[in-house]
């Protein structure tokens, strides 16, 4: 094993290779994971940018629900890119995307040194590589959601206080200004950063979890500042955030309450009266990461507690809150696939020293097998209708106004993928108006189609097809 006093330079120029592998995901496959990926950070980011003249305001928005953090960066940058003459969606994307890949790129380089410090340097890119190969890391982390920043932020701060104690504070200092930052980006990790700090204690390291909440504390003290500048109430997001998701029981109310085993295997019945096995969000973590969990009871092995023992009290926390979603998941899956991925490779390494080549090329080829099911087989953190976003973003070119069918608003890409200054509509079926509108006004020279939905009409009407993209079609006056 490494010496955890003289830690290995970290490879960063390898690293930055892996970390480009969800950011191209995110700005070329497009789709959303979730509707919050666009109309909880790119269309109030829009409207902010905007002044109001465009950008939905969801409902949140408008009593002071979140934080104005993450979507004010995003605002900084979408003004940037008109200023530098990038005004297309799918150019603003990229930019958008910038440094998101930066903080990939800064965890990814914490998954290195967790690895590094208890299976040494020679393996510890293999940790890397099985993080990267995990399907939903691919799918989450290059997308503008809050599960997805606030999961880099906690597996970063969470190494940081990992590393070793010494007489510089810095780790523990910057451990607790990057869990901070977790906390701005989700208000949910909260349930992963209390237990955590509560690890520390445990393990007797009082002087990194002083230097920690001091660092945490700094940027509390901003974040009621924020609150202050933009809602005109210190802390005025976070109490809204508490009294809707805790203490009221507005969330179950409004977006339907959940029994506590949803994110488990168990027996759904449909309207038709037929009863099957829903396998439960939760069986989506990394097959390798369960095998390393396992591993973790053989003498020697290698144990990321930091990781693992805030994960357990996550998942209760969220099976005991009403509403849930698959992506409440995220954060706890990322810290066990970290906590359990050294002590796989540690395994395998056995296997391999006492089995011979062959082996270790049957749990190579296993992992890599077991890797390729997130690909292949449909899971609830797919992501969703890329080709309808794509078309989206193309049709901005030469657009002066913008039909999609069918389509609501909430499914949509928003105004930050039609195109600001077009005007821009949704129709569920060929009857609705904005259809209608589309059909009798010129100002809308493009449509796009998903499913085959309006096809007939739109072989009748003035529009003629363009371009196709999976079940996508862009239809051009």
């Amino acid at each position: 094993m490494t010496d955890s006093q003289h830690p290995p330079k970290t490879p960063w120029s390898l690293i930055a290779v892996f970390a480009l592998v969800p950011a191209l995901d995110a700005i070329f496959r497009l789709g959303r994971i979730h509707p919050d990926e666009v109309f909880q950070m790119l269309e109030p980011a829009l409207n902010r940018a905007t002044a109001g003249a465009a950008g939905t305001l969801s409902w949140e928005w408008q009593v002071g629900l979140r934080n104005w953090a993450l979507p004010g960066l995003v605002s900084a940058i979408i003004k940037f890119a008109n200023a530098i003459g990038v005004t297309t969606p799918w150019g603003q994307r990229v930019l958008i995307e910038v440094p998101q890949y930066f903080l990939t790129l800064g965890m990814l380089g914490a998954v290195y040194r967790i690895a590094a410090r208890r299976i040494g340097a020679s393996l510890a890119m293999w940790n890397v590589a099985l993080v990267t190969a995990w399907g939903p890391f691919i799918w989450f982390a290059g997308r503008t959601m809050g599960e997805s920043i606030s999961a880099a932020f906690l597996v970063w701060g969470l190494e940081r206080l990992d590393a070793p104690d010494t007489k510089s504070p810095v780790p523990a200092l910057t451990g607790g200004l990057l869990l901070g930052f977790a906390e701005i980006a989700r208000y949910g990790s909260a349930a992963i950063i209390v237990p955590a700090m509560l690890w520390l204690l445990l393990s007797r390291r009082f002087k990194a979890f002083a230097f920690a909440a001091v660092a945490g504390l700094l940027v509390a003290v901003a974040l009621g500042a924020l609150d202050f500048a933009t809602w005109g109430d210190w802390f005025h997001s976070l109490r809204k955030y508490l009294e809707f998701n805790v203490t009221s029981g507005q969330a179950a109310a409004q977006f339907g309450g959940q029994p506590w085993y949803e994110y488990f295997p168990h027996p759904v019945t449909d309207e038709a009266g037929h009863t099957r096995l829903d396998g439960g969000s939760i069986v989506s973590v990394a097959p390798w990461a369960i095998v390393g969990l396992i591993v973790w009871f053989k003498k020697g092995a290698p144990r990321v507690w930091l990781m693992l023992f805030p994960a357990v009290p996550y998942l209760i926390a969220i099976c005991a809150t009403a509403h849930k979603e698959p992506r409440f998941l995220f954060p706890m899956l990322m810290l066990v696939l970290v906590a359990g991925t050294p002590a796989f490779i540690w395994w395998a390494r056995e296997q391999l020293s006492q089995l011979g080549k062959t082996a270790g090329a049957l749990i190579a080829i296993g992992s890599v097998a077991s890797a390729a099911i997130f690909f292949f087989v449909p899971t609830r953190f797919d992501v969703q209708r890329p080709e309808q976003f794509r078309m989206l973003a193309r049709a901005h070119a030469g657009s002066t106004g913008l039909a999609l069918l069918p389509e609501g608003l909430w499914g949509s890409g928003g105004a930050f993928y039609a195109g600001v200054g077009v005007p821009f509509c949704m129709c569920d079926f060929p009857t609705d108006p904005c259809f209608q509108a589309a059909m009798n006004n010129a100002v809308f020279n493009r449509l796009v189609s998903y499913d085959g939905q309006g096809e007939a009409e739109l072989l009748k009407s003035p529009f003629h097809l363009a371009e196709v993209d999976g079940k996508a079609k862009l239809w051009v006056r």
